[in-house]
């Protein structure tokens, strides 16, 4: 697998840079795109023409002599191409001066003898020396001046103004990018600190951590961080609980299993052989349910859930109750099922057989002989609804908030087999399915109803 270098990783400063030069790129491409087409404009071009030539011609109306005259025009024509020519502007503004007899007092020597020809107070076009001019022509009472100016070619626009955009841009770049990446710098100090500061903690080490107020935007982080120290240490916690548990639940039937292993090879006799037998598939037989329901809430503890497929939930609940009735007949119990002929749902399959499988067992566990037990299924908006009652004993309202916990059995379940896993397994497959569980009062005034809500 290809890994890239170090100097090669993005980093937030190596972002902030090349964002402040996108940044510029489109400063730069907006201000270009303005001075193009303000320099193309041929109404503003227009203008600033017949402003020069006002200017120009209330210089010399008011001069008497041709010389005077003369000598104002050389001068501005000189002034003028000396700076297009600093600037590198292809071509000249070429200025003609008569006086009103027709004499020539003045043409700028760049335009070469070319006479230059227009119409009084208007502008027009010329080809002079292969480049596009506009032409001007004002009269004034002695003078006649006619004023050309280029017409810049798009490229010389581009290339010229994108030049000295560029030079004042990598002017401005440093001055701008030295006061962020120093403010970037200082805001990443207190992060590098708080990485510093976990990196030193032990495998073990699962407390807050000690968060400086100084820094309001590592607030967000360092509590979300402390957020997740918390479910770890819970997790670890209810995993470490589980085991002892675990362990504390299969060392009595182990220990049933031991005691009865050297009664069955110590028996005297067939009918203490048979007796011990019994006894050690009993303890086998609970052993091996523990066994697997403690698998079942290791396949049921997940965050996420597995796979969904449709399928017809009302064959699937008619097929539960069909591996649970020998159980239910056993003790004469009422097993009914209200559902509609078919119940299309998507959903994780093994998890909603968990569900089901395991409130069916607890109804028929502690529901009391001749009971009933009673399985609703019903479309719940775009969700689905599941239901399992009975008329059993029920459950202690001081008991209704731990029976959800893993191998809690109630004050009345001691006498009844089972695990105590049954319920957080519901919980837990409840939970990867994004659904809730909520327990209600049961049937005929008296037991507990298990409703199941799931979402779409």
């Amino acid at each position: 697998m290809h890994r890239r270098r170090p100097w090669a990783r993005p980093t937030l400063t190596r972002r902030i840079v090349v964002a402040l030069l996108i940044a510029f790129v489109l400063v730069w491409s907006v201000f270009l795109g303005m001075e193009f087409v303000k320099a193309r404009d041929v109404r503003h071009n227009d203008q600033e023409l017949r402003d020069f030539s006002a200017s120009m011609m209330g210089s010399i109306s008011g001069l008497t002599t041709a010389d005077e005259a003369r000598a104002v025009a050389n001068t501005t024509s000189i002034i003028l191409n000396d700076y297009y020519d600093s600037i590198d502007v292809p071509g000249a503004v070429l200025l003609q001066l008569d006086a009103r007899n027709g004499e020539r007092l003045f043409l700028s020597p760049e335009a070469e003898g070319v006479r230059l020809k227009g119409m009084n107070g208007q502008i027009g076009n010329a080809i002079i020396h292969g480049l596009r001019y506009r032409v001007y022509r004002g009269e004034s009472e002695r003078w006649i001046l006619t004023v050309a100016m280029p017409v810049p070619a798009p490229f010389w626009v581009l290339t010229s103004v994108g030049s000295d955009l560029v030079k004042d841009l990598l002017i401005a770049f440093p001055l701008v990018l030295l006061p962020i990446w120093i403010a970037v710098a200082r805001g990443l100090r207190p992060l590098h600190l708080l990485s510093k500061r976990i990196a030193a903690r032990g495998p073990d080490e699962l407390s807050p951590l000690d968060l400086n107020p100084n820094y309001a935007d590592l607030l967000p982080l360092g509590q979300a961080i402390n957020q997740l120290l918390a479910k770890l240490r819970r997790r670890i916690e209810r995993e470490h609980n589980f085991v002892h548990d675990a362990a504390h639940e299969l060392r009595t039937p182990l220990a049933v299993i031991s005691v009865q292993a050297h009664a069955l090879a110590a028996a005297p006799d067939e009918t203490q052989r048979r007796v011990a037998e019994q006894r050690l598939d009993h303890a086998i037989s609970r052993a091996s349910h523990l066994i697997a329901q403690l698998l079942e809430m290791a396949q049921a503890d997940g965050s996420t859930a597995r796979s969904a497929s449709k399928v017809d939930v009302a064959e699937l609940a008619r097929q539960e109750l069909a591996l649970a009735a020998p159980a239910a007949l056993a003790r004469q119990l009422e097993l009914e099922l209200d559902a509609p002929d078919t119940l299309p749902h998507t959903l994780d399959v093994p998890a909603f057989q968990a569900i089901l499988q395991n409130l069916l067992r607890n109804a028929v566990h502690y529901t009391q002989e001749g009971g009933r037990i009673v399985v609703r299924l019903a479309r719940n908006g775009g969700g689905l609804q599941l239901a399992v009652a009975d008329n059993g004993p029920g459950i202690a309202p001081s008991e209704q908030e731990l029976i959800f916990e893993r191998f809690y059995r109630g004050s009345g379940g001691h006498d009844t087999p089972g695990s105590g896993l049954g319920l957080a397994i519901v919980k837990q497959a409840v939970a990867r399915l994004a659904g809730n569980v909520r327990l209600s009062g049961g049937l005929d005034g008296r037991g507990c109803t298990f409703s199941v809500e799931l979402p779409a």
